[in-house]
């Protein structure tokens, strides 16, 4: 297994979450898990991801909001959304991971689970996010 595919089980986590107003749920992940075996390391690059993300959850939606151009943050598909808060969160706190892999995973997970128009989106989205976080 990988890096990718614990991003990708992350993701789905995240995606769920969405349903589930509850924050992380050992039974969704276990649902996950069950489709998509990982290693304990990658367990707990997930389980360390989606906690970051939840925790600082309102950071990240304001972030996502200023940079994301003629839509209300409401409209964004929740697919899309999660791989943006995916790599928003980890640009921001994930400072071993370059940023190019971040934002390319991300634009895989969306071609994988959204629609096809979300790619350019998402990738104008984060590239955005990437200027303001990263200072380029």
């Amino acid at each position: 297994m990988s890096r990718t595919t614990a991003r990708e089980t992350a993701y789905l986590m995240l995606f769920s979450n969405q349903f589930n107003h509850n924050g992380f749920s050992q039974e969704a992940l276990m649902d996950i898990l069950d489709s998509k075996p990982i290693t304990e390391s990658e367990l707990e690059y997930v389980k360390s991801v989606v906690n970051g993300v939840e925790a600082h959850k309102d950071e990240l939606l304001d972030i996502i909001k200023q940079n994301v151009d003629k839509y209300a943050l409401e409209r964004v598909f929740s697919a899309d959304l999660s791989a943006i808060l995916l790599a928003t969160y980890e640009l921001k706190y994930c400072e071993n991971t370059p940023p190019k892999v971040v934002i390319n995973e991300a634009i895989n997970l969306v071609k994988k689970y959204s629609s096809d128009k979300s790619t350019g989106f998402v990738n104008s989205v984060l590239g955005k996010i990437y200027k303001e976080i990263c200072n380029e």
